[in-house]
């Protein structure tokens, strides 16, 4: 699955709507279900602005790493 993207991050509600992925497989890619803890998101593309508790996504990077799920 390849979509074509503006030059500009994205934020979550973006990439759901985009990729069609419902709210809770987003909760279980981010958490760690043992821990509770987020897991690596610089692996997803998604990063953490400074100073914030506001992500953003490199929507390349997602996609690279959404397709590489898909393959498993």
């Amino acid at each position: 699955m390849n979509f074509n993207f503006e030059d500009r991050w994205y934020d979550k509600y973006e990439i759901i709507k985009k990729f069609s992925i419902k709210e809770k497989t987003w909760k279980n890619w981010l958490y760690d279900t043992k821990t509770g803890k987020k897991k690596n998101l610089a692996d997803m593309g998604i990063y953490k602005l400074p100073g914030t508790n506001y992500y953003v996504i490199n929507p390349i990077e997602f996609q690279e790493w959404f397709n590489k799920q898909l393959n498993k």
